[in-house]
């Protein structure tokens, strides 16, 4: 039992998901601005993106007690930008889009 102890936790930092990296401050103004003009959401779930859009950076505060969290996506087929906003109050995810930089 002891060396299936040792082993799960060798091996458990390689299987845990992978983390996206947090915005700077020009994706944080890029995300903040775009979003406030978007006018068409679509439900979406993340995990069925992986074909199309790679997630290139999360803006994520704990601090704050609203539960959103913003992922900016970037469309592998036409180079166009996409937000994706969670909200961690009802579950709910939206996906904004397509924006130009």
């Amino acid at each position: 039992m002891r060396k299936f102890l040792v082993l799960l936790l060798l091996i458990a930092p390689f299987t845990s998901a992978s983390q996206i990296d947090a915005c700077d401050n020009a994706e944080t103004a890029f995300i903040h601005s775009k979003i406030e003009k978007s006018q068409n959401s679509i439900s979406y779930v993340p995990f069925q993106l992986d074909e199309k859009f790679k997630s290139l950076c999360e803006i994520k505060n704990i601090e704050k007690m609203d539960g959103l969290a913003y992922v900016l996506y970037k469309n592998t087929e036409t180079d166009s930008y996409y937000i994706g906003l969670y909200n961690g109050l009802d579950g709910s995810n939206q996906m904004h889009g397509p924006f130009v930089e």
